[in-house]
């Protein structure tokens, strides 16, 4: 398998117009951990303010790739 930036979404606490934020990998990921990191993903929460380019995850599964956050959420 090849490797490839990881997208996905993680869920925000302490806004009621954004329920999720979007994220990205810090680095390529084997695609192979795509599903293994959907699942870490799945049970985070984050609070707001958030900031984009903010580390949501730091070295993920042990892999030196952190989880950043693509967009800005603040507390309204």
């Amino acid at each position: 398998m090849g490797k490839d930036i990881f997208t996905s979404i993680v869920r925000v606490k302490g806004n009621d117009r954004h329920k999720v934020v979007p994220v990205r990998s810090s680095k390529e990921v084997e695609k192979g951990l795509w599903l293994e990191l959907s699942k870490v993903l799945a049970r985070i929460y984050v609070s707001v303010p958030i900031k984009s380019g903010s580390i949501i995850c730091k070295n993920i599964l042990n892999t030196d790739i952190d989880i950043i956050s693509t967009k800005d959420i603040n507390n309204e």
